[in-house]
């Protein structure tokens, strides 16, 4: 995290814009950054388009908010709004450096600052619906035009600057911060008796994160499901957090009969302390914001599985990338934290992996 640290006797205020503070991984790493490498810097503004603020704030941090609407598509249809709001606070706040996240506050960003430093957070191959097209325009269009661009993983870095035409040194990596005080301080935390009784004497595997389409977890449910009825019935499935799918894999659950051997958690604000009993972390993602969850895992040594998404993966299990190394896998790959496996045949390669 050189980057971070280029700037920190430099200045007296630093700031930076995002859509929110709602519960997600760029809003995550936003606090964390705060947290974990501000604390003496003498004034913080964190800038958000919409109210919406699920954090308790360090006293040394500003949240001002540019606007109260709750709708993404009207936060998009209000980018000229925000130009001239986000100026004003920049004026009348002296602001002079930091960076944006997420892609309408990064449009915002370079709309109204000639040197705009964004952070690129997700994998382009996640634009790849309709709606999603508009975006992708305004990132071809717009992106080249940012003084820097921070990435979170090497992958995305070179496939970035392949996408826009633009030199790689013009990008930066700066891989997603973690709280390891408040991992340590929480992880020790009793789980509720509930769920101790029913995962005592049992092996642990454990997802977090958002039910969502590009995380698979039906895959992940198929794939135990083939462990359970052909080697091993002593496992408990935990997953962690809620929406928008939470229907759908409870109705496949039951279909299924695997409602003793799996458990929803649903939404919890410490999530540690169910890593914390895990033998194993389970991942089948289709693309990625490079998921804390992962580096979460790694940080408390339980070992990963994990679908080889785009982007980051291969860092995370690896501990590396370069950029022929897809030549050298061949699925299910085993690196330093474990194990890659093919998303187009997550369940047959992660029974492969337990019949060895």
């Amino acid at each position: 995290m050189r980057f971070i640290y280029e700037w920190y006797d430099m200045k007296n205020k630093y700031y930076f814009l995002i859509n929110s503070l709602e519960w997600w991984g760029a809003e995550r790493v936003t606090i964390n950054f705060a947290n974990n490498l501000i604390k003496e810097w003498k004034e913080i503004y964190i800038i958000t388009l919409k109210s919406t603020n699920f954090y308790d704030l360090p006293k040394w941090v500003n949240h001002i908010s540019l606007s109260n609407i709750k709708s993404n598509l009207l936060m998009f249809l209000l980018i000229p709004l925000y130009v001239l709001r986000f100026k004003k606070v920049l004026k009348k706040y002296n602001l002079i450096d930091w960076m944006s996240l997420l892609e309408i506050s990064n449009f915002v960003h370079i709309l109204a600052k000639k040197h705009a430093t964004i952070s690129f957070r997700i994998h382009i191959s996640f634009f790849k619906w309709l709606l999603w097209y508009l975006y992708k325009f305004f990132i071809r269009f717009l992106y080249p035009r940012a003084s820097k661009i921070i990435v979170n993983s090497m992958e995305n870095k070179c496939d970035l600057a392949e996408y826009l035409h633009i030199s790689e040194s013009k990008i930066e990596v700066i891989y997603n911060p973690i709280n390891k005080e408040k991992i340590k301080k929480m992880r020790f935390e009793e789980l509720p008796d509930t769920i101790n009784k029913r995962i005592q004497w049992k092996k642990i595997y454990i997802t977090t994160w958002r039910l969502v389409w590009q995380k698979h977890h039906e895959k992940i449910i198929n794939a135990l499901s083939m462990v359970y009825r052909t080697i091993d019935k002593n496992r408990i499935y935990l997953i962690i957090w809620d929406w928008p799918e939470k229907n759908k894999l409870e109705k496949l659950v039951k279909k299924i009969w695997l409602d003793d051997n799996i458990i929803f958690c649903w939404e919890q604000k410490n999530v540690f302390k169910y890593l914390n009993v895990a033998n194993l972390f389970i991942y089948a993602s289709e693309v990625e914001w490079f998921p804390n969850v992962l580096i979460e895992a790694r940080e408390m040594w339980i070992p990963i599985i994990t679908s080889d998404f785009k982007s980051g993966a291969k860092e995370v299990i690896l501990g590396e990338y370069t950029k022929d190394i897809w030549k050298h896998i061949i699925y299910p790959y085993q690196g330093k934290y474990w194990i890659l496996l093919n998303l187009h045949d997550y369940e047959n390669q992660f029974l492969k992996i337990y019949k060895k």
